[in-house]
């Protein structure tokens, strides 16, 4: 039987992922993808059977706000780089997802017990607390 997280744990973990999203780094999202081409002169290596061709070229492709699909060349000094924001993008996809959760966890046991709620708000915040 799962454990039920009390308010105090779940606003916890709320702030760990916050402050988690803070550390992201420069991000990106789409694929890089390596290619060969074959440049079609008779004489050249690449004409060769086998020869995987000229390369590797690099190219970032993703969808833009129209979801079209767009690409982008990327030198291959950059590669890496390109290969550390995509990864750093999934990573601030997984804690948005998460914190996403924990706040809907939240939401759901501030409707079982308002009182939660109202108390949680004064730890937060003292300008919250009632005036004597």
């Amino acid at each position: 039987m799962p454990m039920e997280n009390t308010l105090q744990d779940l606003v916890q973990k709320r702030d760990r992922l916050k402050q988690a999203l803070m550390q992201i780094e420069e991000m990106r999202q789409g694929s890089l993808s390596e290619s060969y081409r074959k440049c079609g002169k008779p004489t050249c290596h690449c004409a060769r059977e086998g020869d995987p061709g000229h390369g590797p070229f690099y190219v970032l492709t993703r969808k833009d706000a129209s979801q079209k699909t767009v690409g982008r060349a990327i030198p291959v000094r950059f590669v890496e780089v390109t290969r550390e924001q995509i990864k750093e993008y999934h990573r601030f996809k997984e804690l948005s997802k998460e914190l996403l959760e924990v706040n809907e966890q939240i939401c759901d046991l501030k409707l079982k017990n308002p009182d939660a709620s109202s108390s949680e708000s004064v730890k937060k915040n003292p300008r919250n607390r009632p005036r004597p």
